[in-house]
């Protein structure tokens, strides 16, 4: 099995059949996973900024590659309606002021995107002041999340 690591600001879009994409230590990162079952194409963001710093940042804001997320895997044949779209990470901390709450505002702008466009999530692991891997085999119709401790969920 191909195992595909997902870094962070990256997007990764596969249509390998027995491919795993995955990320790990995800943090105040927010990973953006979707899969169509039906086309056999799964991508994942991990994205590390609510917004781009500026034009010539290497890093790209939330937006950016959730833009780059779906383009990619309609052109490999998925279809909006057959998407399994889970989120994970977005940690917070227990005296995090919200000017620095990067992992909320990360969430938010990617749930307020997902409601315009008419698109709901189908699992979700996030907040809270956990560290998380996350990963999703191509084409499959779960995320497993791993915790620190080894304990795996399946969304």
């Amino acid at each position: 099995m191909e195992q595909i690591l997902v870094k962070k600001g990256k997007t990764v879009v596969s249509d390998k059949k027995g491919a795993r994409l995955f990320t790990v230590s995800l943090g105040s990162a927010l990973a953006i996973a979707a899969s169509d079952p039906v086309a056999h194409v799964s991508g994942m963001a991990v994205c590390v900024l609510p917004k781009k710093v500026d034009k010539t940042s290497a890093v790209p804001g939330v937006l950016e590659q959730l833009r780059e997320l779906f383009k990619e895997m309609i052109s490999k044949g998925a279809k909006p309606q057959n998407l399994k779209i889970f989120l994970a990470g977005a940690a917070g901390f227990l005296s995090e002021p919200d000017e620095l709450a990067i992992g909320k505002k990360l969430y938010k702008a990617v749930l307020v995107t997902l409601k315009k466009n008419g698109l709901k999530t189908k699992g979700e692991h996030v907040g809270g002041p956990l560290n998380r891997t996350a990963s999703l085999h191509v084409g499959g119709e779960n995320m497993t999340i791993t915790m620190l401790d080894e304990k795996e969920i399946q969304l």
